[in-house]
């Protein structure tokens, strides 16, 4: 939802946005689901925010891609890491020079 938010924002800023919004996860099974209309239907439990992303996947505004856990980003505030993958966080966030 916030996805399409912030595109209804930038379209009233004037910002064009032409090209899907790329969504990052490291659950090979949610993109499979989002992406094939049929395995949704084998599922027994879904929730409604998969239903959102599978529409916007559908509606070419959400393009997903798969990211391994250890790539993303996001972990550096909510999970614990090891100084090695402490020290390549800060500097894919350009905080310090790489090693």
């Amino acid at each position: 939802a916030e996805v399409t938010w912030l595109r209804w924002l930038l379209q009233d800023f004037g910002v064009s946005v032409t090209t899907p919004t790329l969504l990052l996860s490291d659950s090979t099974g949610a993109i499979s689901i989002a992406r094939d209309p049929v395995k949704h239907e084998l599922t027994k439990h879904i929730g409604v925010d998969a239903f959102y992303v599978r529409a916007g996947v559908q509606d070419q505004v959400i393009a997903l891609q798969y990211v391994p856990s250890e790539l993303q980003l996001a972990d550096f505030l909510t999970k614990a890491q090891t100084r090695a993958q402490h020290g390549f966080y800060l500097s894919k966030l350009s905080v310090v020079h790489p090693p």
